[in-house]
């Protein structure tokens, strides 16, 4: 009786700790691109993760090359996948990007983050400032539609380009801490 108990605690216990958790995702990105990230726990689920790989020409054609970099979307929900068809025709028309994780759903993107071994280029027009004692490159963008922040850091071997567009009131206060999650990560190791 022990044993059967014992063995569904750590069936329960090995479930929970994948299903919501970002580490095997961390790993599987790692993978792909040599290194593996720090994604931050939100609100917003993980809908998507995608690898970009560099585009080549052989024979004239163009092909898949070695992988660039990845890109998780964190979705406002989880509620309506595209269909089938729409899902083939992503594909058909972005041959360079691979879906390792999730899917792609109806509603917009909450947060998109960018992970690029070697680091993340400067943003052009952005103001450099300092979070959690670590310069960044920020961009508040007003238009009518969606206001996001962009916020781009980068550590010694890998850069973050963070695109934040949740409809909050709060949305630069919410942006800073998602990136003060990642910079706080990166100075306790």
């Amino acid at each position: 009786m022990k044993k059967i108990v014992f063995s569904l605690l750590l069936v329960l216990l090995i479930g929970c700790g994948t299903s919501g958790g970002s580490e095997p995702l961390s790993d599987k990105i790692n993978e792909q691109i040599g290194v593996k990230p720090y994604l931050p726990e939100t609100e917003y689920p993980i809908n998507l993760a995608i690898i970009e790989y560099r585009t080549v020409l052989e024979d004239g054609e163009q092909v898949k090359g070695d992988p660039l970099k990845a890109r998780v979307e964190y979705g406002v929900s989880q509620e309506e996948k595209v269909d089938q068809e729409f899902l083939e025709s992503w594909k058909e028309q972005h041959p360079d990007l691979e879906i390792i994780h999730g899917n792609l759903y109806m509603d917009q993107t909450a947060i998109g983050l960018s992970i690029s071994p070697g680091g993340v280029g400067e943003m052009t027009n952005a103001e450099v400032i300092e979070i959690e004692g670590h310069e960044v490159d920020y961009q508040f963008i007003e238009r009518e539609e969606t206001q996001p922040v962009i916020i781009s850091i980068n550590f010694e071997d890998v850069g973050y380009m963070i695109e934040y567009q949740a409809e909050e009131d709060d949305i630069e206060e919410e942006a800073k801490a998602f990136a003060a999650d990642i910079i706080n990560h990166y100075n306790s190791k």
